[in-house]
């Protein structure tokens, strides 16, 4: 199976600023995820899937990275992303989306629930 990683460039904190600098720190990411692929253990599970272990994302001179909120996972958002992908597949997709994508769609709002 491949690899498919997620990266919101553009949350932000209570504040409206970015969680993340950006631009060419996005290497950093980059970075990390090559490693994950040449199957480093540099990563831990989290209901939506694997982030960087604690130490294992380079944010040497980055300044005040806040990384326990940069990897939260706000209970709420999620559940309703999971709505809003439900109403996608009912609405443009119908009856021709694979049960894998159900089960995997299910699976997703499990795991949100219990965390």
């Amino acid at each position: 199976m491949p690899k498919i990683f997620h990266v919101n460039w553009f949350r932000k904190d209570s504040q409206g600023k970015f969680l993340w600098p950006g631009f060419g720190e996005n290497c950093r990411v980059l970075e990390w995820v090559l490693r994950r692929c040449d199957e480093e253990p540099c990563h831990m599970e989290t209901p939506l899937g694997f982030v960087p272990k604690p130490g294992e994302l380079n944010i040497d001179n980055l300044g005040d990275i806040n990384m326990k909120e940069l990897f939260s996972i706000p209970k709420d958002f999620w559940l309703q992303e999971a709505d809003a992908v439900e109403k996608y597949f009912k609405e443009e997709v119908g009856e021709d989306l694979p049960n894998e994508m159900w089960e995997e769609l299910n699976t997703l709002r499990t795991n949100i629930q219990n965390s």
